[in-house]
């Protein structure tokens, strides 16, 4: 397999139209070994997924990162497809594997291109606000430090491959991903709404007992498709709805995208993806100089009206402005009550500490430490303070306020691709906004987020040509 790389780098075009054969014969050599290795088939095929994406990559940047980030957007539905065969199991490593192929294109990524100083402190930065809570992290919980250890850094790691492409000034593979498959992913998680769950999908809700989804069984279900929950479905389809605000032309087929990430993103009944999409799109509209408010505040419009003259007969839009309309009534709704709880009892305690408690204190890695005190991270800053204390707090703020900076100071200048920049500074604003009700720094938002930080500031930190 070492050598496939070697040969795929080294030679391209060689391999041409048979570039799929080597990768499918390399892939399931790679897939019997792993098996043969390990003896379990979500190992095997994490093996296989990273050892094929890299080889992507080392053959042409976009197919690396395109299979990358498809691979973030699919991991969960392949994971729930092979607890069919094997039964579920804790500590999926298929779980990894997205973190793992983000980090190893990274390190190729350093390896071809030259960051320049000032990138490279401000990703530094991030990354040594999170490795502020790696020493209590290990000395508490050894697996729960590795495992956000590895998901934190990975994620800020991505900065690099947003810096390579966008020194490139090719086409932003995030931008046509997210284009092109969060629509059939919403798609999906519409049928998840009106058709009977798949067998995968019933069997996986059973298997985690996720109650705020629902059952499944009366056609309550918030949708999830191929993601593992509604808020991270709900984020992404947010995001990709920003980058149509970069489309000028095939207006059409915008449109008709736009609507069904529209209705998807309803369906997952997640509050603060809205608000944070509501801000987002002011945000858009003040970078553009009022270019973009009749854009932006028309689909505004278009959506409440929608909804509003649907609900009396469809009970999904029903339910969603009911869901809207406890925003009003927040005193008495369970979810924002309890997030508000815990913010303030754990404020006080996440500022009176230093070093934090570690990595791993918070969020999904604490499965593998037991107990916790923050075991839902309902809010990303809150659980970012918990985890590093408010010195790791102050780096990784430190890192995106420049980040903002830097999309703001993109989204302004009048230069080629202007269009996507400005939809740039409008997804920086969106997670940021988002952070408060979610950890928007795990898993592919994360990534998400820092590789749009390489992209804006390989605009702001380019070469500039000589003066005449």
């Amino acid at each position: 397999m070492a050598e496939l790389i070697w040969r795929l780098r080294a030679a391209p075009r060689a391999y041409g139209s048979d570039l799929w054969w080597v990768l499918l014969v390399g892939g399931l050599a790679a897939l019997i070994l792993g098996w043969a290795m390990t003896l379990s088939i979500q190992a095997a095929c994490a093996f296989t997924l990273v050892l094929v994406i890299v080889a992507l990559y080392q053959h042409d940047e976009r197919w690396g990162l395109t299979g990358l980030l498809t691979l973030w957007l699919l991991a969960p539905f392949v994971r729930r497809i092979l607890a069919l065969m094997s039964g579920p199991i804790e500590n999926d490593p298929l779980s990894l594997a997205p973190f793992l192929a983000t980090a190893a294109l990274a390190a190729l990524a350093l390896v071809r291109v030259h960051v320049p100083t000032r990138i490279r402190v401000i990703l530094l930065l991030a990354a040594g606000g999170f490795a502020m809570g790696i020493p209590i992290g290990f000395a508490s919980g050894p697996r729960a430090a590795i495992y956000s250890s590895i998901a934190y850094l990975a994620a800020v790691s991505a900065g690099v491959l947003g810096y390579s492409e966008g020194l490139s000034g090719r086409e932003s593979t995030l931008r046509r991903v997210l284009m092109v498959g969060l629509p059939l992913i919403a798609a999906y998680a519409i049928a998840q709404r009106y058709l009977p769950l798949t067998k995968w999908d019933q069997t996986w809700l059973d298997v985690t007992d996720f109650n705020s989804i629902g059952t499944g069984k009366d056609d309550k279900v918030r949708v999830f498709g191929t993601l593992n929950s509604p808020g991270t479905l709900g984020a992404l389809l947010a995001l990709s709805l920003l980058c149509y605000l970069s489309i000028a032309h095939r207006r059409v087929l915008a449109i008709v995208g736009a609507v069904v990430l529209t209705v998807g993103l309803s369906l997952t009944f997640v509050r603060s993806a809205w608000w944070a999409l509501v801000i987002a799109g002011f945000a858009h509209v003040v970078a553009s100089r009022g270019q973009s408010a009749r854009l932006v505040f028309g689909t505004f419009a278009v959506t409440v009206l929608a909804s509003l003259a649907l609900s009396p007969v469809s009970s999904a839009a029903r339910d969603v402005v009911n869901r809207f309309e406890t925003i009003t009534k927040l005193g008495g709704d369970r979810s924002a009550t309890d997030r508000q709880t815990s913010f303030s009892a754990l404020l006080p305690e996440s500022v009176s500490a230093p070093m934090g408690h570690g990595l791993g204190s918070a969020g999904e890695s604490t499965k593998l430490s037991g107990d916790t005190e923050l075991r839902f991270a309902d809010n990303g800053y809150l659980s970012l303070m918990y985890q590093v204390g408010p010195l790791g707090f102050l780096l990784v703020v430190a890192a995106l306020g420049a980040v903002l900076f830097a999309a703001w100071d993109g989204a302004r200048a009048r230069a080629p691709g202007q269009e996507w920049r400005l939809a740039l500074f409008a997804m920086v604003v969106y997670l940021l906004v988002l952070l408060p009700s979610g950890d928007a720094f795990y898993g592919s938002s994360g990534v998400i987020l820092w590789f749009i930080a390489g992209q804006v500031l390989a605009f702001q930190f380019r070469p500039k040509p000589p003066l005449p």
